[in-house]
């Protein structure tokens, strides 16, 4: 097995215990937002090891703390980028998404708190999620003129619900990812990392070669039903609009980098505060 704890990452840590690997990404004071270019490539660079390790049979993916699993990428780092260098780094974004996707082993997301955006994504990516009583699921990116950056419910639950979500861009609580169908179990927020331990060992008692086999079965099923060719579709949408220079997205992108974070959630998100209420939430019965 590898020795985890002596690689070097600035935003992540990896653990191993028995069997199973867990991947902690470590950015407590930005509540485990993702830096560009590094995020990311230091998960692929441990996703890509661990999948070349015979005795790692399932892994653990989650977030520092418990306010947060991910918020997305972190975007107070994000500059103004030309149409063809966001094309990359998208396309960058979508390999660690399918990493994540296709890796050999089972992958475990422990979502403790907001998983936001690319957060969002990666933990919906994983085979299984548990999710603390805490947990908010949002790809708000609608509301400042972007698109959700993986078009994964269609996939994961029904089109009523997928298609509120990704309209309004309201966050789902972790009662309706679990109603959902979103998640796996909800635990209190203290339990967490030991439900999605206790889950994965679990897993690691089945033979592992017949674990990966029926992991590339049900891949191969979601892509038959078109996942991979949506998956990169939408990326592609997603860059022309990022890219399109809306006036509404360019005034709010204006705000965050002249006043800041807040500035911006506060512009962003304001409008659409106590409406949910009114109206209902996504996926509550009738």
């Amino acid at each position: 097995m590898g020795n985890y704890s002596q690689m070097a990452f600035e935003d992540i840590r990896v653990e191993q215990e028995g069997h199973v690997v867990r991947i902690v990404i470590a950015r407590p004071e930005r509540l485990n937002a993702l830096r560009m270019t590094i995020t990311d490539r230091e998960l692929l660079q441990a996703l890509t090891t661990i999948e070349s390790d015979e005795g790692v049979r399932a892994v653990i993916l989650t977030g520092e703390g418990d306010r947060a699993f991910s918020t997305g990428w972190d975007m107070s780092l994000i500059e103004d980028t030309s149409i063809p260098a966001l094309e990359t780094m998208i396309r960058a974004n979508t390999d660690l998404f399918f990493k994540i996707w296709h890796l050999r082993q089972p992958v475990i997301a422990a979502v403790n708190g907001h998983a936001v955006g690319a957060g969002a994504a990666i933990a919906m990516a994983a085979d299984l999620t548990v999710v603390s009583e805490s947990a908010r699921l949002a790809e708000p990116e609608i509301r400042h003129g972007a698109l959700s950056p993986f078009l994964l419910l269609p996939f994961l639950t029904h089109a009523k619900a997928a298609t509120e979500f990704y309209y309004t861009g309201d966050a789902l609580d972790a009662q309706d990812m679990y109603r959902l169908g979103l998640a796996n179990s909800i635990v209190p927020s203290g339990d967490l990392q030991d439900a999605a331990q206790a889950l994965a060992e679990r897993i690691a008692l089945v033979p592992p070669w017949a674990v990966q086999m029926k992991k590339r079965s049900l891949r191969a099923a979601y892509d038959a039903m078109g996942f991979s060719v949506a998956i990169r579709q939408h990326g592609l949408a997603d860059t022309l609009v990022i890219g399109g220079d809306f006036p509404e997205q360019r005034d709010l992108l204006t705000l965050l980098a002249e006043k800041g974070m807040r500035a911006f959630l506060d512009a962003r998100d304001g409008p659409f505060k106590g409406r949910e209420d009114k109206r209902g939430k996504v996926g509550s019965g009738g």
